[in-house]
């Protein structure tokens, strides 16, 4: 079994790569710049991918009665749809602006929950 802290720590650096893989890639995809742009949504796709494996471990193994963390994943999982959402609309060039601002503003909200500012 993986110790607490790694696994913590890979769920933590996660959050951090997605948020800045997710900026820049629609920066990517708004100036035109599709093939760099699909690059970065892969990578984020795995980050995503990364995220959900280590928060579901870290809640099924260590965080099971805590109910603040269900709402976190729930959370979490509204927004890997937006981050989607918005940078599939970028790449088709359709209006994408409220997808993307929704998904920072549930990606600072998730994080605010991961370190428990409102608990």
């Amino acid at each position: 079994m993986m110790p607490y802290n790694a696994l913590k720590e890979a769920h933590v650096g996660g959050w951090e790569v997605a948020f800045v893989l997710l900026i820049v890639g629609y920066i990517l995809y708004r100036l035109g710049k599709a093939k760099a742009g699909k690059i970065v949504h892969m990578l984020l796709r795995l980050m995503i991918v990364i995220i959900l494996v280590s928060g579901a471990w870290l809640l099924f193994q260590y965080h099971t009665s805590d109910f603040y963390y269900y709402v976190k994943g729930i959370l979490a999982i509204v927004l890997f749809g937006l981050m989607e959402m918005s940078l599939g609309r970028a790449r088709r060039n359709e209006g994408s602006i409220g997808f993307f601002i929704g998904a920072l503003v549930v990606m600072v909200l998730v994080i605010m929950l991961g370190y428990r500012v409102f608990a």
